[in-house]
């Protein structure tokens, strides 16, 4: 499951609505706002004015930037937002808008907005024709500086309702919106009271709603919310107060129900309410084969229940290929190049039709070229996000996969679309989140057919997939698992007992580099690898050489040897972390270099870090320049045909070759050796979570006792639950940890200062003085605590 480009449409709806606020203090120098998601202070943005010279004409120009802190299933994804506006200094008539889009990857996605007296130009990155927009008599282009109409309409005409033509600058279309007047009010914000009205902003274009407050001295929006986000005139201090929010907080319903054979899921009965935005929902529009709808849907809000039942196809009666819809003026849009789907570009073409070179219809070609995104392209956040960038980095989420498969396939000729909504997976002990995947067309008799490149269910979806729409966005308020079905199972019930193949594999296994512990996990007929409690990994049945790829991913499989006595004492993870491209240059080669290895020599590059590795033979080996390593790197050939290992970081080098002998370039693995055992601190945390906090606290002591040998103890690792208990403001939980820490390490320093620490957040002010001090004693160079003390024996003596 990956975050995707619905995020990425409320952000935009952030950059459009973001200008409409600086004009509050336009004389000032820089105009600072604060973007809050969820409650979260995460972002802010600031505005800077100035006057210039713009083809001869005295303009006012602005830059706006809007700064945001995300993340998403635990990966960082910074978000920068950046607006150039000109506008005319007597009218605020928009003369050009320039916008850009970049995550700390780089930059995604630019727009550039001419207006004249009686059209527009657009024109979208990488692009560089411009689009006509024709029609804009009566069409606002809003500007960063002032709001004439709604001065106009409702400060000065005494407006309670008004519908306007608005002009979406990256989207390029032109939105119905409807204002609505609901009432006034007297807000305080960046230390200063204004008296406000207060209006509801509908477009029926997306089905959003957006509670606006405006100045009633000048018409200027002072603050506007938007689904879950608040944006809010703001001072120079928000910069020191922003913090990453979790999006996993508001992109995952969380359903408390877990099941590994997901992906086989061929029937789901789920009772959900969900808000939505992006375009406009209704009853109807959910109901289609596959999916059933029974309730309401109001203003984009959607509250009843589902029932899926996907449509499996098996080719039968498939177009042919190439197909031939040119004529069919409903499919149009399917088959052209749009905003992140560049279908027309000349590198997207070119490997479509190489990929789907010999296909017998329509459907092979689609599976073939699924396939090839599945396997191809890495999992990330964000990604490359736009098919172009997403095939130039070869990472991406699920928007990233799909927008790119959707790009093949347009370039192919089969028409093809994005579907959005949210998805069934074990996230979080079973979860539904947003997500993005694929429909294709198979012509007027079979119609449309899902598939889900992002998660290898290359030729199907399960039945855990909601479709929203093809632009929508997924803000679950709750959903509940009311029935499903697994194909080929008669029950959802689970087996009891473990059959005896999976015995000696199942248990907890650490990773002493980071102190995480993987649990292996017997469920649904199968095996799961939980990962630290936030996703149970199903894996597939093993390979020939014993390898368990994940369900989920094509990049990460697990291996579990046996030793000389049949047990399973380690697992072994390997996952693809970087596809690298050859850049095919003509190089020197030793003249030494064997027939079978000259096709490997040369340069070869991560795109999404541009770092460029070279291979070549040196000293009578295979080896690797790396990138900041002076000395080549000689290379050791693994037991897997085309692998080769560097011995110094244990990093692999897998060659792709084609079926010319030709190499198109290498994946780069790396693997991980975990010991069959847990920590102590595991082990306290399962019994807590299973038998509570006095059996969790005996189970310990028991095995501290015992020392047993297939468990490492650790004052770090019970240090580090304690705080996670405590951070989750579960004092008696943290308070416990901290306690036995303290009386399995009575001369460590620090334990005496983290159980002062949850004393303190405790009350139990004595308490923690008394352990500072035991840790001052131990320590005298402990600033912290003399800190704490000085501050604690203060609050004792008022």
């Amino acid at each position: 499951m990956k975050t995707k480009k619905n995020l990425l449409r409320i952000l935009i709806a952030f950059a459009i609505l973001l200008g409409l606020m600086s004009s509050t203090h336009a004389q000032h120098e820089r105009i600072y706002i604060a973007v809050e998601i969820g409650g979260v202070l995460c972002g802010y943005a600031t505005t800077d004015v100035s006057n210039i010279d713009y083809k001869g004409m005295q303009m006012i120009e602005t830059h706006d930037t809007v700064n945001l802190l995300l993340k998403a299933l635990g990966q960082e994804m910074n978000m920068q937002i950046i607006s150039r506006y000109v506008f005319y200094p007597e009218t605020y008539k928009v003369a050009l808008n320039h916008t850009q889009f970049k995550y700390d990857a780089g930059n995604i996605v630019s727009t550039l907005t001419e207006v004249f007296d009686d059209y527009a130009l657009r024109t979208e990155s990488p692009n560089e024709t411009p689009d006509t927009i024709q029609d804009i008599a009566g069409v606002i282009f809003d500007n960063p500086l002032g709001a004439p109409y709604i001065v106009e309409d409702f400060v000065k005409g005494s407006a309670e309702e008004k519908e306007y033509r608005v002009y979406d600058y990256i989207r390029g279309h032109i939105a119905d919106q409807k204002f609505t007047l609901l009432g006034e009010e007297d807000i305080m914000l960046a230390g200063q009271e204004y008296k406000t009205l207060l209006i509801n902003i509908y477009s029926s274009t997306d089905g959003t709603n957006t509670k606006t407050w405006v100045n009633k001295d000048d018409g200027m929006t002072l603050r506007f919310e938007i689904m879950n986000r608040n944006i809010y005139l703001a001072d120079e201090s928000v910069i020191k107060r922003i913090k990453t929010v979790d999006l996993d907080n508001t992109i995952f319903a969380r359903v408390d129900k877990s099941i590994s054979n997901f992906m086989e899921m061929s029937y789901l009965k789920v009772s959900a309410d969900i808000k939505s935005a992006g375009e406009l929902i209704s009853v109807e529009s959910l109901n289609f084969p596959g999916q059933k709808f029974q309730g309401t849907v109001v203003e984009n809000h959607i509250i009843g229940t589902f029932e899926i039942e996907p449509l499996w196809y098996d080719g039968t009666d498939a177009p042919a290929f190439p197909p031939d819809f040119n004529n069919n003026e409903s499919l149009k849009k399917y088959l052209e190049p749009e905003m992140f789907i560049e279908s027309d570009h000349p590198e997207i073409t070119a490997l479509a039709e190489e990929i789907t070179s010999g296909s017998k219809d329509s459907w092979e070609a689609a599976v073939h070229l699924s396939e090839w995104v599945g396997k191809e392209i890495r999992g990330a956040i964000p990604g490359g996000t736009t098919a172009i960038n997403t095939l130039k980095t070869r990472q991406g989420e699920c928007g990233s996969h799909s927008r790119l498969l959707t790009a093949f396939c347009r370039a192919a000729g089969i028409p093809s679309r994005l579907s959005i909504g949210c998805m069934y997976s074990p996230w979080y002990g079973g979860s539904f989140g947003q997500h993005a995947w694929t429909e294709v067309y198979m012509g007027e008799n079979i119609g449309w057919i899902a598939v889900d490149a992002t998660i290898q269910e290359y030729d199907y979806v399960d039945a855990g997939h909601i479709k929203l729409g093809i632009g929508a966005t997924f803000q679950p308020e709750n959903m509940e698992i009311l029935d499903y079905r697994i194909a080929g199972a008669d029950t959802t019930s689970e087996i009891s007992g473990i059959p005896p193949e999976y015995e000696n594999i199942i248990g907890p296994y650490t990773n002493f580099d980071n102190r995480n512990v993987l649990e292996v996990q017997y469920a649904d007929g199968g095996i799961g690898v939980d990962i630290m409690g936030r996703i149970v990994l199903a894996l597939n049945d093993p390979d020939e050489d014993g390898r368990r790829y994940a369900k989920l991913s094509a990049s990460v499989y697990f291996s579990f040897p046996e030793d000389s006595n049949g047990q399973v004492d380690e697992m072994i993870i390997v996952e693809k972390v970087y596809a690298m491209k050859n850049l095919n240059e003509e190089v020197a080669i030793d003249e030494e270099t064997p027939e079978e290895f000259k096709a490997f020599m040369g340069p070869y590059v991560i795109m999404q870090i541009q770092k460029t590795f070279t291979m070549l033979w040196d000293q009578g080996r295979l080896a690797m320049l790396v990138p900041d390593v002076e000395e080549p790197r000689p290379l050791e050939k693994t037991d897997v045909e085309g692998r080769w290992r560097d011995p110094v970081d244990k990093k692999e080098y897998n060659l792709k070759k084609n079926a010319d002998g030709s190499v198109s370039g290498m994946d780069i693995y790396v693997s991980s050796v975990l010991p069959k055992g847990a920590t102590s601190a595991w082990i306290f945390d399962k019994t807590n979570e299973s038998e509570g906090l006095e059996a969790a606290e005996k189970k310990y002591k028991a095995l501290w006792d015992a020392r047993a040998l297939d468990l490492e103890f650790s004052e770090g690792d019970m240090n580090k639950l304690g705080y996670k208990y405590l951070g989750d403001d579960r004092f008696e939980e943290a308070l416990m940890v901290f306690k036995l820490n303290v009386d399995s390490y009575p001369e460590s320093w620090n334990v005496y200062d983290s159980y002062a620490e949850a004393l303190m957040k405790s009350g139990e002010v004595e308490e923690a003085i008394l352990n500072y001090e035991k840790s001052v004693e131990l320590n005298p160079d402990n600033e912290h605590a003399k800190e704490m003390l000085e501050e604690l024996t203060l609050e004792t003596d008022k």
